[in-house]
């Protein structure tokens, strides 16, 4: 009786494997559409013989373990890949925003405005002591100081949005490194119990690494009971076992933008990782905030106090109408001496706006025919006032660089993007789910389970003859 008890037992381990087999099965099919699962397989094993009047019996099988497909190679290789395509989608995402600011379908850009005003100082070089002419002199100059503010505003409040944006990035990372810490709790106890949730978590573990790396530069590593250790820019230490950093912003006291923070990190003190972190969407975000549009503002400041202090120092050698045609010494622009604040405190001199006689015209007093000053003023439009190039030279060349940096951002995202495509077709091969093959694999269990079963009935019939003998 003890020899068919053992084969009993042998049909019911055989019938909880294939029955482990179904489930995993099923297991796979319903989460063939969730991302970052990774395809479940369950790993059988013959149970160690036992010797009974000197032969050797075989013990069965049973469910070593359940394993995902997973490439911890390959896995990494698409985190550092996120990590740069991360930059490279944020830095072109908050770059091509700032085109519009200098698209020449405006018709009220710098060149336009300037192009306007050099005209109606060749209508008062024709007529000098014209009112109306001397009129159209003021408002396109304040045309001219209109569009260098309108660039200086359109970048300031997109800096001010991208500073908001880095704000809301560095939030949902801080969230996300709480979870990865949580989950590191979970899966420690999920390992000890020898729990099969263990291969779901890792899963999910594994797609917020792949979101976090996509915002910022990381390295992480598996540890003990794979439980994930994650460092951050500056060798910071953002989660260690069930421990977990926060990451947030404050301003900073130069400019009042957003730097970036890890508190209670492995310093235990908070540590500035603004400019440390050099991949993902934050430091994309940084890259165009702190470098292109300040470079962007300082070409807009430099040319416009090249432009109003060139007019500034013709102007003031000539003379104007009535109650200053005998007076010299005026500007015809005021302008501060810092050159990053030109463009903000530009604006047009108080006596030109209380009077268009005040615009110099004249290179002699008491001359109002003479138009030798305003000539003089006109002849900026073709000088080199920007050192080695004019106005409109300067203007189109940095604006220029900006394109070409905006193209090469666009060319680097794109080389990304394909990289990722094919980095991400590699891991469904290795991890994604096959219908075709869980339905095979189905077949095979279902098999299986049926040949179990009748192990089950056979032995069950043998220990009915027995136990019929026995009467």
């Amino acid at each position: 009786m003890s020899g068919l008890f053992h084969s009993l037992n042998i049909g019911s381990e055989s019938l909880f494997a294939s029955r482990q087999g179904v489930d995993t099965a099923g297991h796979n099919i319903a989460n063939a559409q969730t991302e970052g699962f990774s395809r479940q397989r369950i790993n059988l094993e013959a149970r160690t013989p036992s010797e009974t009047r000197g032969v050797v019996i075989g013990n069965g099988v049973f469910v070593k373990n359940i394993t995902r497909a997973h490439d911890q190679f390959l896995e990494k290789q698409i985190n550092d890949t996120h990590q740069e395509a991360g930059q490279s989608q944020a830095r072109f995402d908050t770059m091509k925003p700032l085109e519009a600011i200098y698209s020449p379908e405006l018709g009220n850009g710098v060149p336009t405005e300037l192009d306007k005003f050099f005209n109606s100082l060749q209508d008062l070089s024709n007529f000098p002591e014209e009112l109306p002419i001397r009129t159209s002199v003021k408002e396109n100059a304040q045309s001219v100081i209109s569009a260098f503010k309108h660039v200086d505003e359109s970048l300031k409040t997109q800096r001010e949005d991208i500073n908001n944006r880095i704000a809301g990035e560095v939030s949902e990372a801080s969230e996300m490194i709480d979870q990865i810490g949580k989950l590191n709790i979970q899966i420690k106890g999920a390992e000890t119990s020898s729990s099969k949730e263990v291969n779901d978590l890792l899963d999910q573990q594994d797609k917020i690494l792949r979101e976090l790396t996509q915002k910022m530069d990381i390295s992480y590593y598996r540890g003990d009971q794979n439980m994930v250790v994650v460092r951050g820019p500056s060798e910071t230490l953002l989660v260690d076992r069930g421990a977990s950093a926060k990451l947030d912003v404050q301003k900073n006291g130069q400019d009042g933008l957003y730097d970036v923070v890890v508190q209670d990190g492995a310093s235990f003190k908070p540590t500035v990782v603004t400019h440390s972190n050099k991949r993902g969407r934050i430091a994309g975000m940084i890259e165009v905030r702190d470098r292109v549009i300040p470079n962007l503002l300082d070409s807009n400041n430099k040319m416009a106090g090249s432009f109003a202090n060139s007019i500034n120092e013709v102007h003031r050698q000539g003379f104007g109408l009535k109650d200053y045609k005998e007076t010299t010494g005026r500007d015809f622009f005021k302008i501060s001496d810092d050159p990053s604040q030109a463009v903000s405190s530009l604006g047009l001199d108080d006596r030109i706006v209380e009077s268009t006689n005040a615009i110099s015209v004249a290179a002699s007093p008491n001359a109002p025919g003479d138009n030798v000053g305003v000539n003089n003023m006109l002849r900026l439009k073709e000088q080199k006032v920007m050192g080695d190039s004019t106005l409109n030279d300067y203007y189109a060349n940095y604006v220029g660089v900006f394109g070409l940096d905006l193209v090469r951002s666009q060319q680097t995202k794109d080389a990304d993007d394909t990289l990722i495509r094919n980095l991400n077709s590699r891991r469904d091969s290795v991890a994604g789910v096959s219908m075709d093959e869980e339905a095979t694999n189905l077949l095979k269990w279902q098999a299986n389970f049926t040949a179990s079963s009748k192990v089950i009935t056979t032995v069950d019939e043998m220990i009915e003859t027995v136990l019929q003998m026995k009467r």
